[in-house]
């Protein structure tokens, strides 16, 4: 029952717990990381990583216990403290209770659902519609999940594109044992600033001191470190870090057609120059069956225009073997100023604006093709907003890009990487994190922060080009750039209007690939006229509009293989099971 998602021919099934009351499957590869402890009466799992530990065995057989005596404090206070990607999972052989904690970016999604007289929890969004279409159970869209992804790219909150499936949120506490409980255990708070007393030079060293030492722990399985390199400047400070606490590692960079990345393909090669770092520069393609892979593996939750990178990881991989690839995800919430460029009446004004300046769609449109109003998207921000601890409204909208845009959007990228290579960023180890957004925003503006703690790693990394702004991050061009910036972000209106003119319109590509997803698809979520004079003006959308439709039409159109029991980690508790097959 593994077997579908046993996404590549070097995956294992394996099962850990079979018996009346529930089931727990892995799949993977031999150096995926997954560690199971089996006692007299109770099986622990990790997926993923500790990286403040060098035994995580011993955590394991600590914290098993905890988790299934409900101990809560106990694990709240374990969960704020580690520093990793993970989730434990603890089994109760006497009771058949399953007890499972993640860590507090959610870094390795997992979704839960009923279906039929089973509970399933699942890493993979896959078996979870595989099970329910064996069961007769097509899962209904949740329309306005899709409105929200047409709008952002990404649904608000613990939603799916599915209305009876939830992700898990960031540091939670999970109990299945007839039904499903869900208790927060962490929330993040940007609204407190604890260090504004400290210099941007105090606060610079000691976030280098704290990356240096993520970096190093980092280093994990005896496998090859893989750079991600850009023009950019946090995965610049990614090489930076490894390279000052002498971690091997070599640096890569994809070259897409058409130099449409020329600029950051120069510039990686010039940091990694710098660095003395051995540079390797892939050409990459994105193909139909790259992105039908995407597809399958991550359900739609990850944007097609991304499946290019499944070719670059597949050509590091026939180089390197398994290794570890290392980002810089996360790097742009937590040193930069995320706080909104103006003042707000209150939070009904702050959720227009975050509808107005995050758009991909016109939320008109979108409301043309769901049939989910403007009005009811921006409540629906509203609630995510009302949700949050934070009471100022500039506090609110940055924990809006570090919960929804970052762990709801940008952690789906690296989970895509996972299906070849385990992937890490240094950015999230909490103790740098959480430090890094208890610095003030005015440490922050005009990327103060950004370039004394560059500096701290390695004072060349200052002196070549930020990609995205054709300047030195130190300079007073750059400086002048991202103040042209902030003033633009003022105005959505005025902002879109040089995004659609600097972008131009979708290729004839893309617009085929759109009208051949049309064609294909059953009943959707969309209005079918709408949709079709989307195909037909193709020409007037920017691609990464026409793909996120795209991905959408793919996601319903997909029917998913027999049920499996799945990968990374998934269980079925309190059901009858379903066959034979594994």
């Amino acid at each position: 029952m593994l077997r579908t998602v046993c996404f590549r021919d070097d995956y294992d099934r394996t099962v850990h717990v079979e018996d009346s009351t529930a089931f727990l499957g892995s799949t993977g590869y031999s150096e995926y990381p997954v560690k199971t402890v089996e006692t007299s009466d109770a099986v622990f799992v990790l997926e993923g990583h500790l990286y403040d530990t060098d035994d995580e065995e011993r955590e394991l057989r600590s914290l098993g216990p905890k988790l299934l005596e409900e101990r809560l404090e106990a694990v709240r206070s374990w969960v704020a403290d580690r520093d990793g990607d993970f989730l434990v999972l603890a089994y109760d052989k006497e009771t058949g209770a399953v007890s499972v904690v993640n860590d507090t970016f959610a870094r390795l999604p997992v979704y839960y659902a009923t279906v039929g007289d089973d509970v399933v929890f699942s890493r993979e969004l896959k078996f979870v519609r595989s099970l329910a279409r064996d069961r007769g159970d097509l899962l209904e869209p949740d329309v306005v999940a899709f409105a929200q992804t047409l709008v952002f790219g990404y649904q608000l909150g613990n939603r799916t594109l599915f209305d009876s499936v939830r992700r898990v949120p960031p540091g939670s506490y999970v109990r299945i044992d007839g039904d499903v409980n869900v208790q927060s255990l962490h929330s993040h708070d940007f609204q407190q600033k604890s260090y504004a007393g400290r210099s941007v030079r105090e606060n610079a060293r000691e976030l280098a001191s704290r990356f240096e030492e993520a970096c190093a722990n980092r280093d994990v399985d005896d496998l090859p470190n893989v750079v991600s390199l850009s023009g950019g400047l946090d995965s610049r400070a990614v090489a930076g870090g490894y390279d000052a606490v002498g971690v091997p590692y070599l640096t890569a960079t994809f070259e897409k057609p058409n130099d449409a990345n020329v600029s950051d393909v120069r510039l990686a090669e010039r940091i990694a120059d710098a660095l003395d770092a051995d540079w390797e520069r892939y050409a990459v393609e994105r193909t139909e069956r790259h992105r039908e892979d995407l597809l399958e593996m991550k359900q739609g939750l990850n944007f097609l225009a991304m499946s290019f990178l499944l070719d670059f990881l597949e050509q590091l991989e026939a180089r390197h073997g398994k290794f570890t690839y290392v980002t810089g995800d996360g790097g742009d919430k937590a040193l930069p100023d995320l706080t909104p460029p103006r003042e707000f009446d209150g939070r009904r004004d702050l959720a227009e604006y975050v509808v107005d300046a995050h758009s991909i769609f016109d939320p008109e449109e979108v409301a043309d093709l769901t049939g989910v109003s403007r009005e009811r998207l921006v409540r629906s921000v509203e609630t995510r907003l009302d949700s949050y601890p934070e009471s100022a409204c500039d506090a609110q909208y940055v924990h809006f890009l570090v919960r929804e845009r970052g762990m709801n959007w940008l952690n789906h990228g690296e989970d895509r990487n996972r299906y070849y290579c385990w992937s890490v960023s240094p950015f999230y180890a909490t103790g740098f994190f959480d430090y890094a957004m208890s610095v003030p925003a005015d440490q922050k503006r005009r990327s103060k922060l950004q370039a004394a703690f560059l500096e701290e790693l390695d004072p060349t990394l200052c002196d070549i080009e930020d990609a995205n702004y054709d300047a030195p991050v130190s300079s007073v061009t750059h400086e002048l750039k991202t103040l042209g910036v902030n003033l633009v972000s003022r105005y959505p209106g005025l902002k879109d209007a040089i995004t659609s003119f600097l972008n131009g319109g979708a290729s004839d590509e893309l617009t085929d690939a759109l009208a051949n997803e049309v064609r294909r698809a059953g009943e959707t979520p969309f209005d079918d006229a709408a949709v079709a004079d989307v195909v037909r003006n193709g020409g007037d959308y920017r691609g990464q509009e026409l793909y996120n439709l795209l991905t959408l039409l793919a996601t319903t159109n997909y029917t998913p293989a027999r049920p499996v029991r799945t990968d990374q980690t998934a269980v079925i508790t309190d059901g009858e099971g379903y066959g034979e097959e594994k």
